[in-house]
């Protein structure tokens, strides 16, 4: 399980990466990485973390929908 927040980590920094070269997917990208930080800290009970992460979802599909507006 330790494996699964190392891949959320490097989708993260790779959703952060997108981001700054502008791919509005980017947000999508961060959703994942976030939702398996999110699943991760659950399996280890660290539920700020958690908590921490699906805010951060939230945030990720407001900036999706924000970038996608015309």
């Amino acid at each position: 399980m330790n494996i699964l927040g190392w891949i959320g980590a490097i989708i993260v920094l790779l959703g952060y990466y997108l981001n700054a070269k502008k791919f509005a997917w980017s947000w999508l990208i961060w959703f994942l990485g976030n939702a398996l930080v999110a699943i991760y800290s659950f399996s280890i009970s660290a539920y700020s973390t958690m908590s921490m992460s699906i805010i951060i979802m939230g945030m990720n599909i407001y900036g999706y929908v924000q970038w996608n507006k015309k």
